[in-house]
């Protein structure tokens, strides 16, 4: 080789070497791309032509909530790597943090596509989607309920929950508020609303006599408001508008099986019923009496010596107590 060819065969080592070590791996990771995922369950199918029969609650209250997509119950993620082959994702709701770590990835032998399976914890329920780069598509499934499946998408890099509008709100709705549930067509309710707004940014809950509607969180945008929360038992969803009285009115929806109207009026001095007057024995009864027959055909009473319990024999064995 010639010193000009062997120069030119330098310069070109170098530069192949300066450029290589300029390449930066985007995603060294071997599952979900890491940061913030902004997700949604579609609780509505999407129709191509009108259909009157199913016109959903927002069409019926003359409410158009432009805001938002109309039936999306949106909810917020990360996900987070412990090192390059291993992470878990942190489902979102206000202050809740629900730590996920039982995924699975692999490839769909159905659709020759990545495929991932959250199964959620302390739910009997998994999220299971096709993931390309920054996308996921799939459904989510609760298995004890027929046939309960939800359409789900997911974006990675979204930290936003309803919107990134920025509307200044028509006023703000922190404090308590009282709340009826079933407004038309149904045997109504009584809640208390709870909730805490800070500029466009709003967290809350619902206390109803018997229990709450978990974490709470959304945005009022004008003179609308919206509210959400997933954890894999609950997938709620409510919106409401600021009446020209300062009054609520709006529709709640739970997964794709229940949904009702709404309103609340600011009242710091409302309380639901005591929880515990919910169950009470009937006039006329002492206690609670019941009989059964045992497989051997021997009806047993709630009554019977034989059930009583050996107060002596239990203090010497507090273990069965």
């Amino acid at each position: 080789m010639n010193r000009h060819a062997l120069s030119l065969f330098v310069l070109a080592l170098v530069f192949i070497t300066g450029w290589t070590s300029c390449l930066v791996v985007e995603n060294p990771f071997t599952g979900l791309p890491p940061g913030p995922w902004r997700a949604v369950l579609e609780l509505e199918p999407r129709a191509l032509a009108a259909n009157p029969e199913g016109k959903p609650l927002p069409q019926l209250m003359n409410l158009e909530f432009e805001e938002v997509t109309q039936g999306e119950l949106p909810f917020n993620f990360e996900v987070k790597y412990k090192d390059e082959q291993s992470f878990f994702l942190e489902i979102i709701n206000g202050e809740e943090r629900i730590k996920v770590e039982n995924i699975t990835i692999g490839r769909d032998r159905s659709t020759a596509k990545d495929t991932v399976v959250i199964n959620l914890p302390a739910n009997d329920s998994y999220i299971r989607a096709i993931f390309e780069e920054d996308v996921m598509e799939g459904e989510w499934v609760v298995n004890d309920r027929e046939n309960y499946r939800i359409p789900f998408k997911a974006y990675q890099g979204q930290a936003h929950r309803f919107t990134t509008l920025r509307k200044t709100p028509a006023m703000d709705v922190s404090g308590r508020w009282e709340a009826t549930f079933g407004v038309e067509g149904e045997k109504p309710f009584k809640g208390v609303g709870e909730f805490k707004q800070d500029g466009n940014y709003l967290t809350g809950t619902f206390l109803t006599e018997a229990g709450d509607y978990r974490f709470l969180e959304g945005t009022v945008q004008a003179d609308k408001l919206y509210l959400s929360c997933f954890d894999g038992a609950h997938a709620f969803l409510f919106e409401a508008k600021i009446q020209p009285d300062s009054t609520l009115f709006g529709s709640f929806r739970s997964g794709k099986h229940y949904k009702t109207l709404w309103t609340a009026k600011r009242n710091p001095g409302f309380e639901l019923p005591d929880s515990n007057g919910l169950s009470y024995i009937k006039e006329g009864y002492e206690g609670i009496r019941f009989s059964f027959e045992n497989p051997k055909g021997k009806t047993i009473s709630l009554s019977d010596e034989s059930l009583r319990p050996d107060i002596n024999q239990l203090l010497q064995e507090p273990e069965k107590l």
